[in-house]
């Protein structure tokens, strides 16, 4: 595929999932009269951990904190920065804060799980529970935080409570009062409104795994098959599942994870039709016109000329096989549309 069609089809998801965004509006504003709690979450970059479609939740209820492996750590300035932003956004608005702490793994096959881990699920899950820890100790009643693990064959979501664990998987056909008495039990000392908020993420993860327990995906399905690198912030909108390696630049060992990300594309696109090319994608979004805009155009070429250069250095022979290609984004954060910037 070549650059111009990879940009068309960047346009073109992103015009699809901007007008979902703005149609999901009135299900967000439904939501959120009746649940008052900010979720948000810490994910890996892998493009199969799709929270809105594995909770079957509309796009912008929960706010996306995504690295390799989900390997964030409290010293990062700018991560903790976007955290505690966050939670005092919440706070103003006079409500609680709830932030899923994710590793994920493949129940079928240790290789289909966690690249940025080397496919280890107890460092990941480990590593998970020191930063929910460290987090709590910061924030402390401010926010609640909650390890959980994602199973991506099924998309299995496991919360991992005070007492027991809950997932989705045990709560196919459950009532929502069903579902409460569970909650109450494996977390009695989470905030009432926060669990009966947590019930429609469950609900539907319930209705999804159940859907792939029917309809089990295939091998390839389970596998990485992403073909962008998407660098930066602002890619709430890329909500296709298994297409983009999401890397936030708040990650102060970027260059790492676009090694690794660049692995991936090495290794799906190698078994690919000749025509089927990747690309790196870098994005930055703006709230206001002038300096505010400048600057996010500024970040985005910025980001894309780093990535190209840690790709060129680790993988030159994607570079020269000209199935890589590259551009700028920018996305103005009211409507979710992204503009590419030409140079």
């Amino acid at each position: 595929m070549p650059l111009s069609s990879i940009k068309q089809r960047i346009l073109e998801i992103n015009e699809l999932q901007s007008t979902a965004y703005v149609a999901d509006e009135s299900a967000r504003l439904r939501y959120w009269a009746v649940h008052k709690t900010f979720f948000a979450c810490i994910k890996c970059m892998d493009g199969r951990v799709n929270f809105p479609l594995m909770t079957k939740t509309p796009i912008g209820i929960v706010k996306p904190f995504r690295a390799i492996g989900g390997k964030f750590d409290v010293w990062w300035p700018s991560f903790l920065g976007r955290v505690r932003h966050w939670t005092e956004v919440a706070i103003n608005h006079g409500s609680r804060t709830f932030l899923f702490v994710t590793y994920h793994y493949s129940a079928s096959d240790t290789h289909l799980g966690c690249a940025g881990w080397k496919y280890d699920k107890v460092a990941a899950r480990q590593h998970a529970e020191k930063l929910r820890q460290d987090l709590s100790f910061i924030f402390s009643e401010e926010l609640t935080a909650v390890v959980a693990g994602v199973e991506t064959d099924r998309d299995i979501l496991t919360l991992h409570g005070e007492k027991d664990d809950v997932s989705g998987e045990m709560l196919i056909g459950k009532t929502k009062q069903e579902i409460s008495a569970i909650l109450l039990a494996c977390f009695p000392n989470v905030p009432a409104q926060v669990r009966e908020d947590l019930i429609p993420f469950l609900l539907g993860n319930a209705q999804r795994v159940d859907e792939l327990t029917r309809e089990p995906r295939n091998h390839q399905q389970k596998q990485h098959n992403e073909r962008i690198v998407a660098v930066g912030q602002g890619f709430d909108w890329l909500t296709q599942e298994n297409l983009a390696l999401i890397i936030n630049d708040s990650d102060p060992n970027l260059a790492e994870s676009i090694r690794v990300a660049g692995s991936l594309i090495v290794k799906n696109l190698k078994d690919a039709p000749p025509d089927d090319d990747a690309a790196i994608c870098t994005n930055v979004s703006y709230k206001k016109p002038g300096l505010d805009e400048r600057q996010a155009i500024a970040r985005a070429k910025g980001l894309r000329e780093f990535t190209k250069q840690v790709i060129q250095e680790s993988y030159p022979e994607l570079v020269v096989s000209g199935r890589l290609h590259a551009f700028a984004s920018v996305m103005w954060e009211p409507s979710k549309k992204i503009r590419i910037i030409e140079e």
